[in-house]
């Protein structure tokens, strides 16, 4: 048990997406908030996601260069063994020097070799699943972990049994002020009574929505609507001139938030931030990202989709006519986004984060 004198020391392990990142910020956030003790590392894999969302955050960062399994026939995965025990030898130095009361992994490869570390420490560990389908990693990890905290009541039946199991939600930041849609639209310089689209294709992924989204434009051009786009870094979107005052693209939005909260739809892959877009009550177009591990975002948007809060496309069948249209029926019909929105505040948990801290912290004896 920790004494409240102690300063609470935590490792958050993992990143490299915003879909594995944006969750362990949220948890550190509400375990701070829960435990003002708290000090909390970041352990990454050194990506240029995490050194932005960590920039202006007072929590520690450290990158720890993990192997990850090369999803083709590839040479290096032969040497998985070897190059995972160097990757945990590194790790357990790390956690040698940073002496964590607690470890938690956020998925992916970066998080794997600092769990297992912490489990040959003796360390409590918790792992985080955003998934319906957990990754490999965190399906491995749930044999070494003390907690798994799951978005999805299904993604139970996939961890191992020896593992505590709290469905949780995916955790998000604190939502506050979503229902500020003028004040939103003001921030981003939008008109306050046009209906608003915001299409995102996370840290990964969004070449194919930005580029069917310039397709749509020439459609949607005479139509009372506005765009607002983030198209990452590996893609651009120029602004037409009839597009000027109602179309918005920046790589990426600091305060995201915003451009949920202006949102009449939006349009995303099936990834981490769907959990995002469900806490604001959002009625979404699903577009899954077909590379992804083990299919999971197609598992997920199907299973959002059939709460009733999206409409799913595949990615191949997505082009500029189809996304216009489907715009263009989503505004036209109240009812049918009413719905979605009410299922989609439904299946969100916006305490989630709380939800993770609660049951993180109770590992080590810390109440809530």
């Amino acid at each position: 048990m920790t004494s409240n004198k102690e300063i609470l020391r935590i490792v958050i392990a993992g990143g490299g997406t915003g879909g594995h990142l944006f969750p362990g910020l949220a948890a550190a956030d509400a375990i701070t908030t829960a435990a003002p003790r708290a000090g909390i590392t970041f352990v990454g894999t050194g990506r240029p996601v995490e050194e932005r969302a960590l920039a202006a955050k007072p929590y520690g960062y450290r990158v720890l260069r993990a192997p990850r399994l090369e999803r083709s026939l590839h040479p290096l995965n032969l040497l998985m063994p070897v190059r995972f025990a160097c990757a945990a030898a590194r790790a357990r130095k790390l956690l040698r020097e940073l002496k964590p009361a607690l470890v938690i992994g956020t998925g992916g490869y970066g998080s794997a070799p600092v769990v297992v570390a912490a489990r040959l420490r003796r360390t409590p560990t918790a792992i985080l699943e955003q998934n319906i389908i957990p990754g490999l990693t965190n399906r491995l990890l749930s044999r070494v972990a003390d907690l798994a905290c799951v978005a999805f009541e299904p993604s139970r039946d996939w961890l191992a049994d020896r593992v505590k199991v709290v469905v949780t939600g995916n955790p998000v930041r604190d939502v506050r002020d979503a229902d500020d849609v003028e004040g939103a639209r003001a921030r981003l310089g939008l008109d306050a009574r046009t209906f608003t689209v915001f299409v995102f294709g996370g840290s990964q992924g969004a070449q194919r929505l930005v580029s069917a989204t310039a397709a749509a434009l020439d459609e949607l051009v005479d139509r009372d609507v506005q765009l607002v786009v983030q198209t990452g870094d590996a893609a651009t979107l120029d602004v037409p001139a009839p597009w000027r005052g109602r179309l918005v693209v920046r790589p990426f939005f600091d305060e995201i938030y915003d451009c949920y909260r202006a949102a009449d739809l939006v349009v995303c892959r099936a990834g981490g931030g769907v959990a995002e877009v469900l806490a604001f009550g959002r009625p979404m177009v699903l577009v899954p990202y077909p590379f992804a591990a083990h299919g999971h975002q197609q598992r997920n948007a199907a299973y959002v989709e059939q709460e009733g809060a999206a409409v799913v496309v595949e990615d191949e069948d997505l082009d500029g006519a189809k996304l216009a249209a489907l715009i263009l029926e989503l505004q036209n019909d109240d009812g049918r986004r009413g719905a979605m929105a009410r299922a989609g505040r439904e299946l969100g948990r916006p305490d989630a984060a709380q939800q993770v801290a609660r049951a993180a912290l109770a590992l080590i004896g810390v109440g809530t």
